[in-house]
């Protein structure tokens, strides 16, 4: 894939940022975790969600790549910043860790698999141990979509990909790539940046883009495991155990086998 998502999301004209006005899977979730601590959206757009989030009494922070957007939604009391969600530097906020991080359709459009993982790892990286990741994608639709069929493979010479194509405007122009998953596909992800996944749902609904056509839509909750500060405080004992020698009987013993 030779589409540069990062670049296409920061040129990206603020006031038509997609957006997906269902928010029910993401309120059963809210509800189900029931505390209002610490929230990072990750990959906010013009921050309609973080308001709304905010708004219920979550601390919000939210974070994307495309200043216009970031601009226009700053007058909020929502804490937002300009920042690459697939940095390999991290996310670099004053606010982490977080209780929970929301990131809706975004892992759908920031470009191929080693994008993905990077972007899972942000969040993983960003979360307090115990903490929880509520993330939505796009779902594989071809065979309830003959439309998405058509993309699929009208696009795959480029993508190399099944499930990617181009996400086009009006007249035929790219404005960026878009990767519709399985569940198998998006739980091995999550898995793989270290989440324990609690569940992944796929609903058939009206597409975003395309309201009067189906689309199937995963919804995926997953948590940061707590065991691994245990685990790796064990671990410091167990090797500091191996490193430990028996006291020496004198300090002349102790320097003998120094110098010897």
């Amino acid at each position: 894939m030779t589409r540069d998502s990062q670049r296409d999301w920061a040129s990206f004209d603020p006031e038509n940022i997609p957006t997906k006005a269902d928010a029910s899977e993401l309120e059963t979730f809210l509800v189900e975790v029931g505390h209002k601590g610490s929230l990072l959206d990750l990959g906010c757009g013009n921050g309609i969600l973080s308001r709304a989030l905010a708004a219920r009494g979550y601390r919000v922070t939210a974070v994307d790549i495309n200043e216009g957007a970031i601009a226009s939604a700053r007058e909020s009391v929502v804490s937002f910043h300009v920042r690459d969600i697939l940095s390999t530097n991290g996310l670099r906020l004053a606010a982490a860790p977080f209780s929970i991080v929301v990131c809706q359709l975004v892992i759908s459009v920031v470009g191929g698999v080693a994008q993905r993982a990077r972007l899972l790892q942000n969040a993983h990286d960003s979360l307090e141990p115990g903490g929880w990741l509520y993330l939505s994608a796009s779902g594989i639709s071809d065979d309830i979509n003959s439309g998405y069929a058509r993309l699929y493979d009208e696009d795959f010479a480029e993508t190399g990909e099944h499930g990617t194509y181009f996400s086009r405007d009006s007249d035929g122009e790219i404005l960026y790539s878009t990767h519709h998953f399985t569940e198998p596909e998006l739980r091995a992800l999550l898995e793989a940046a270290g989440f324990e996944v609690s569940r992944v749902t796929v609903n058939k609904e009206a597409s975003s883009r395309r309201p009067d056509q189906a689309a199937r839509f995963l919804y995926a909750v997953a948590r940061k495991p707590e065991r691994i500060l245990r685990k790796n405080v064990t671990q410091r004992r167990k090797d500091a155990k191996k490193k430990k020698r028996p006291p020496p009987q004198n300090l002349w013993v102790a320097l003998g086998s120094k110098l010897g």
